[in-house]
C-alpha cells in the first residue's frame, strides 16, 4: 500500500512553502497577512490535497510522470477557472471590460496557476511516492 503520509506531508509542505512568500506581497501587515493564509490554503493547499488523495487511490508511483504532470497542471487549471469565474462574479472589476478581455484574463491565470503547479508536483511530489508499486516488485 502506498504511503499514506502523501495526505499530510505534500499539502503541509504547500501550505509552508507559499505562506513564507505572503510577508512580500502583503508588506508584512498582520491583518493582510491573516487574510493571506486564507487565500493560500484556497488557492494551493487544497487543491495539493486533492492531488494526493488522487496519487494514493491510483497508486501512482515516481516513474508516472506524464500521469503526474498532466493530472496536476489540469486540476489546478480547472480549479483556478471556476475559482476565478466565481471570484470575478461576486466582486466585479474596477474599471468596465467586455466579456471576451473577462474570459481571456481568466484563462491566462488559470495557465499562470496551471503550469507551476505541474512542474511544483513533478519536483516535490516525486520525493514522496514509492519508487514503483508493489504488485510490480513481486513480478520482478
Amino acid at each position: 500500500m502506498v504511503n499514506k503520509a502523501i495526505l499530510w506531508i505534500f499539502p503541509l509542505i504547500t501550505q509552508i512553502i507559499f505562506s513564507l512568500f505572503l510577508p512580500f506581497f502583503s508588506g508584512f501587515n498582520l491583518n493582510e497577512l491573516i487574510a493571506g493564509f486564507g487565500y493560500v490554503g484556497l488557492l494551493a493547499t487544497f487543491p495539493a490535497f486533492i492531488f494526493a488523495l488522487f496519487c494514493y487511490r491510483k497508486r501512482l508511483h515516481q516513474r508516472n510522470l506524464l500521469q503526474i504532470t498532466i493530472f496536476s497542471g489540469g486540476l489546478m487549471f480547472i480549479y483556478t477557472l471556476i475559482l476565478f469565474s466565481v471570484y470575478l462574479a461576486i466582486e466585479p472589476t474596477q474599471e468596465p471590460i467586455s466579456t471576451w478581455e473577462h474570459s481571456l484574463a481568466v484563462f491566462f491565470y488559470a495557465l499562470m496557476f496551471a503550469l507551476p503547479s505541474s512542474v511544483y508536483a513533478m519536483v516535490i511530489l516525486r520525493l514522496f511516492l514509492p519508487k514503483m508499486i508493489i504488485s510490480q516488485k513481486a513480478e520482478k
